[in-house]
């Protein structure tokens, strides 16, 4: 079984990369793209889903990352693309809010409903508490760290709100673009990734 796969990343799109692993180009999902960049070598975490149909891969800077994926897609009724989804959020974030079962956050990403939040709830609350703790010693301090983070980006969504940008592209923005303090930098970056998907859509 095949856990990472390491090699020079040689093209980013909005939700996928290709890999250069050994000689062979490798298109891999993964989420938060904007942490993948051109011409870097990394190593990638990955799983591949197979069925009758067709084989995707599915790639993670962390091993945290892709153990969180797959717990997620032992879930019935949730897919890869689902997870993947809810991923984008982050997974240290999706981690937080699972621990103190925070079901309502969860139910604001697209495509979990209360029925799915409720349920990852219910298998990972305890679980993802305790990987918590050992993850940062202090899950207060977590918490704390969260909400920063959380201003950061209700400040960018009110920013590009005001300059006229629809829900869709400010939420793919958000999937793309790491926020922090630097509001005014994030937002530059987040035009040029929005004008960069329309050029590609168009084509």
């Amino acid at each position: 079984m095949t856990v990472y796969k390491y090699g020079k990343i040689v093209h980013v799109n909005s939700n996928y990369l290709i890999l250069d692993h050994n000689g062979s180009g490798e298109l891999i999902y993964v989420p938060n793209i904007s942490r993948f960049v051109r011409d870097d070598f990394k190593k990638i975490f990955i799983s591949n889903i197979e069925n009758e149909y067709m084989k995707v891969t599915y790639g993670f800077e962390t091993f945290k990352e892709l153990v969180m994926f797959e717990d997620l897609i032992s879930l019935q009724g949730l897919g890869p693309k689902t997870a993947m989804t809810i991923l984008n959020e982050g997974w240290e974030k999706i981690l937080a809010l699972i621990a103190k079962g925070d079901a309502n956050e969860l139910e604001k990403i697209n495509f979990v409903s209360k029925k799915i939040a409720n349920n990852i709830i219910l298998n990972y609350k305890d679980k993802y508490a305790k990987f918590l703790e050992k993850l940062d010693g202090n899950f207060e301090e977590y918490n704390k760290k969260l909400k920063v983070n959380n201003t950061y980006i209700n400040q960018f969504e009110d920013t590009m709100k005001m300059l006229g940008f629809k829900p869709s592209q400010i939420k793919y923005a958000l999937n793309n673009v790491e926020v922090n303090e630097n509001i005014e930098k994030c937002v530059e970056d987040a035009i040029k990734l929005i004008s960069q998907h329309n050029n590609e859509v168009r084509v």
